[in-house]
């Protein structure tokens, strides 16, 4: 059933838990039927073995009070008289009819086995299987066994005579008519469960086509999903929880992949963009050296700005790779717990330097207290040293670059600030977009490949923080990166008292 469809899978399981379900209980009434039927007959068979025994006892009787003028019963019975003995047992055998034992078969012996009364349908067969059961005598037992092909019901029954003596009565009756009503209950029930059954199917399959009916839609959906109508959705009709929680997925899933195919034309035009510039200098500048019969500082000097536009292509493409893994590998950070002040410290002393070269103001404000974060301690480094890149690209000489932190609400809060150019307001929806680059960054040929703050941006998100700025024009910048503190320490408050650096 491993290739079958869940429809023909749930119609068959329910269909063999119904048919067992209706099996048992259509055993469990027949075994009670067939219960009674067989005490019935056992019942039946013990009063007419006791009939007879009355019979005999009243003969019994007769004889020792004499009013029959024959010898004593058991004496005709021990045959010491056989003429006497055969009209007693006339007599016992006409009185035994008045029982209504036509259609059963009985035998009557004495305690040497021999045969003194049989029913008048006594066959030979008869006599094999009474024979067969003649085995304990002075136990009564009931037995089944078939005679001429009519199953019997069968009793053998001792009757003990005043005088000591024992008669044995074989008895059997016929069952056929328990056997006709338990044969008319197996067929009514076989009867009642196909017909149950059949529309036991017929139900659960249109129960099934009404739970499945999502599963088509969606896979109609799926299978008419190009990359040109990515905006499809199925519609959330009223369906159970459970198919309505799968409808969402789906569609959760098929804006997912519209995003990712997105975002790839997006990154595909922007890469082929922001290539096409250092391939058409490369490509001018070698064709240049090759058509030219300049000297060989000309050729050096050619090779020289080839060299510098390979090396803005593998910082570029790097940068790309990087950012890729950031979006989509976010297993790459490797987290553990680390002092987010003693970081900021660290990297205040890296890029004190480039601050000293345009002779700018670099300052540090953090608390004497740790802040204590779970993060990945080598791009958290990449984040500010991003942050401080920048601020010193747009910070003119002389200006002032200040870090600070604050810790609230569980988040350590860390401000960036400079006192450069600023952001033109036309231009700050778009500075964390992949590629981008102002008009006015453009015109002053300041480096970059238009990635930093995108990079920055993914690493403070896989962090569970984010990271904002405001800007004004000529008055300078202010970066904010928030991230969570750690569980443990979220309660501690900041200290009093600043280093300032």
């Amino acid at each position: 059933m491993k290739n079958q469809s869940i429809h023909f899978k749930v119609g068959v399981l329910f269909t063999a838990f119904l048919g067992i379900i209706l099996v048992f209980f259509s055993i469990y009434p027949l075994y009670k039927v067939q219960d009674i039927l067989q005490q019935e007959q056992e019942d039946t068979l013990l009063i007419k073995a006791r009939q007879i025994r009355n019979y005999i006892g009243v003969y019994e009787a007769l004889f020792k009070e004499g009013r029959l003028p024959i010898p004593l019963f058991n004496q005709a019975l021990n045959d010491q008289t056989n003429n006497e003995k055969g009209d007693i047992i006339r007599l016992l055998a006409k009185d035994i009819q008045t029982l209504r034992l036509s259609k059963d078969i009985y035998r009557i012996r004495d305690a040497k086995g021999r045969e003194i009364l049989r029913s008048s349908n006594f066959t030979d067969e008869a006599e094999k299987y009474f024979n067969s059961k003649f085995v304990q005598p002075d136990a009564r037992f009931f037995y089944y066994t078939q005679i001429n092909g009519v199953l019997y019901h069968g009793l053998n029954f001792p009757i003990k005579l005043p005088d000591s003596q024992v008669l044995y009565l074989q008895l059997a009756i016929p069952i056929t008519y328990a056997q006709q009503i338990l044969n008319s209950m197996v067929i009514s029930f076989v009867d009642g469960i196909l017909i149950i059954l059949l529309v036991g199917i017929l139900v659960i399959r249109y129960l099934i086509l009404q739970i499945l009916r999502p599963v088509k839609e969606i896979t109609a959906a799926a299978q008419s999903i190009t990359q040109r109508n990515l905006d499809l959705r199925i519609p959330i009709h009223e369906y159970d929880k459970e198919m309505e929680e799968l409808v969402k997925a789906f569609n959760q899933m098929i804006e997912r992949l519209g995003a990712s195919f997105t975002y790839v034309n997006d990154f595909n035009s922007m890469v082929s963009h922001e290539m096409k510039t250092p391939l058409a200098i490369i490509r001018g500048e070698l064709e240049m050296a090759l058509d030219g019969d300049g000297s060989k500082e000309e050729h050096k000097k050619t090779l020289k700005g080839v060299l510098e536009e390979v090396h803005k292509l593998i910082k570029m493409i790097k940068d790309m790779l990087l950012l890729a893994e950031y979006e989509y590998k976010p297993e790459i950070f490797k987290m553990e717990k680390m002092d987010l002040i003693a970081l900021l410290k660290e990297t205040f002393q890296h890029c004190h330097v480039l601050a000293q070269e345009k002779n700018i103001r670099f300052e540090l404000s953090t608390g004497r207290a740790p802040a204590w974060i779970e993060g990945d301690i080598i791009h958290i480094r990449r984040v500010f040293f991003n942050l401080i890149h920048n601020a010193v690209k747009f910070t003119p000489p002389r200006g002032e670059i200040k870090i600070s932190t604050e810790i609230s609400d569980a988040h350590v809060f860390v401000h960036v600030r400079d006192s450069g150019t600023g952001i033109p307001p036309i231009n700050q929806g778009r500075i964390f977009e992949k590629f981008y680059r102002s008009p006015s960054i453009k015109q002053k040929r300041i480096e970059g490949s238009g990635l930093g703050l995108s990079i920055a941006r993914a690493i403070v998100q896989a962090h569970h923080g984010n990271i904002s700025f405001k800007s004004q024009v000529n008055q300078g910048t202010v970066f904010t990166v928030r991230l969570p503190l750690m569980p443990s320490y979220s309660h501690v408050e900041w200290p009093s008292g600043l280093e300032n650096k």
